[in-house]
């Protein structure tokens, strides 16, 4: 993540922390408009994480790639509005529930119409549902936010030079993250083989010869 997105999560969270009370939260950044990267983590532990990518990242009705509303500042989930969808429920309640959350609100912060970032911020039933008092507060916060995540122009990404296709962006997103292809297989339901295939079309394309010089690459062609 630039360092300026890590000041500017780090603050945010705390900001919000100090606000009003909160079980966990966490701030990440949005890539190309629908991949959740860079989390970082506020009173949430690991395995919150790991889960996330392993298998629910797919069921999180929160999820920026499902936000049909592209003006919409938050979107909140609770036990009653989970009901909506299996993908929801499950999420709800193999996800959510197992660590004591029951509250989830999620922050959307754009450049023009475009989601680059996003926090989500959870309660457990101890504390309770997020007020309107603190919705109207979130949504003045993510209104005075947005423009201030990040200071460049939008750039093409690497996806968008090297022209990935939707799968291989899924793909590539991980091999960046250092994920290995075995643990790509069960994350994204598809085969060795496949993956394997994908792999070497994504480092032809990039222009490089090792998954270790591909990681590089790709840091250092985000924009700065």
């Amino acid at each position: 993540m630039r360092p300026i997105e890590t000041d500017f999560g780090n603050r945010l969270l705390s900001l919000i922390a100090a606000s009003m009370p909160l079980a966990g939260c966490c701030f990440y950044r949005v890539e190309d408009g629908q991949y959740v990267i860079d989390h970082q983590l506020f009173r949430l532990s690991s395995y919150w994480l790991n889960s996330y990518y392993h298998h629910f990242w797919r069921l999180d009705p929160l999820h920026p790639s499902k936000v049909c509303n592209r003006s919409v500042p938050l979107l909140s989930l609770t036990r009653s509005s989970a009901g909506e969808s299996t993908d929801a429920r499950d999420y709800f309640e193999q996800f959510l529930l197992p660590q004591g959350t029951t509250h989830q609100t999620e922050l959307y912060f754009r450049r023009g119409n475009r989601i680059i970032a996003g926090a989500s911020l959870l309660r457990n039933d101890a504390i309770g549902a997020f007020t309107r008092e603190n919705l109207a507060f979130l949504e003045r916060l993510v209104e005075f936010a947005d423009g201030s995540v990040g200071c460049q122009d939008v750039e093409a990404s690497p996806h968008d030079r090297w022209s990935l296709t939707p799968r291989e962006r899924d793909i590539a997103n991980l091999m960046a993250a250092a994920v290995c292809n075995k643990e790509i297989c069960r994350r994204l339901d598809i085969q060795l083989p496949t993956v394997k295939t994908h792999v070497s079309r994504i480092l032809a394309k990039a222009g490089v010869r090792s998954r270790a010089e591909f990681i590089r690459k790709m840091h250092d062609q985000r924009p700065n």
